[in-house]
């Protein structure tokens, strides 16, 4: 079973649900040393390594090896899937998987960071639709 640290889309559970046909157990999480940023004409965001700054998100746990191959397809080809610490808000570290923007994709971000509430306001309906399509 793997753990996944969602920073962006994938908090939404309707999201993770539209991806992996899933839905796994969660928990408020913050992954250290790494900052979220608007990534160029999409509606989502990337991740770019900062000493010093931290992403909040959300732990999945006990995702299937097919969730992950699922979530490897869903995701952009900037991106890299790697194994992170993060800690949950009662301070217990623990690795998890992550996708984050390698410094060769660094030119993609936007130097503005990327709000969920406004997402989900403007984009959600339209990306889950996008989403749903891409699992048909």
């Amino acid at each position: 079973m793997f753990k996944l640290f969602a920073y962006g889309t994938l908090q939404l559970p309707e999201v993770m649900r539209a991806v992996t046909g899933g839905i796994f157990p969660s928990q408020p999480a913050r992954l250290p040393h790494y900052a979220r940023y608007r990534i160029r004409n999409r509606v989502y965001p990337g991740l770019r390594k900062e000493p010093g700054s931290f992403t909040d998100g959300l732990l999945y746990e006990a995702l299937s090896a097919r969730a992950i191959k699922d979530l490897d397809a869903f995701e952009d080809d900037y991106y890299r899937r790697e194994t992170l610490t993060v800690a949950t808000l009662d301070g217990v570290q623990t690795d998890a998987e992550v996708y984050v923007v390698p410094p060769a994709h660094y030119r993609l971000l936007l130097d503005r960071s990327w709000d969920l509430e406004q997402f989900k306001q403007t984009r959600l309906s339209e990306f889950l639709t996008r989403c749903r399509r891409l699992n048909e």
